[in-house]
């Protein structure tokens, strides 16, 4: 779920997983060209404090997007990557 938070002037984007805990991600920096978007955790309910969670969504085209998908209880590391493209 995607929001725009008008006192912090940023994107928040609510993730809800079925084990239990939400992540909730406040927009860190995009690209000039608006094609690459970071979002890292600033909370998560139900998991291990300390952990983090860092989003990354890069748009390929208007049919496609990759996905990165790092966590980090101090440095990120990758967990999943994914390719998206719609079929026409």
């Amino acid at each position: 779920m995607y929001s725009y938070d008008g006192q912090r002037k940023k994107f928040v984007f609510r993730q809800f997983h079925v084990e239990g805990f939400v992540n909730e991600y406040v927009e860190q920096e995009s690209s000039a060209d608006g094609k690459t978007l970071i979002f890292v955790t600033d909370r998560i309910e139900n998991f291990p404090e300390g952990w983090r969670v860092r989003e990354t969504y890069k748009i390929v085209s208007q049919h496609e997007y990759t996905e990165v998908f790092k966590v980090a209880p101090k440095e990120f590391e990758l967990y999943s990557e994914s390719h998206w493209k719609r079929m026409k």
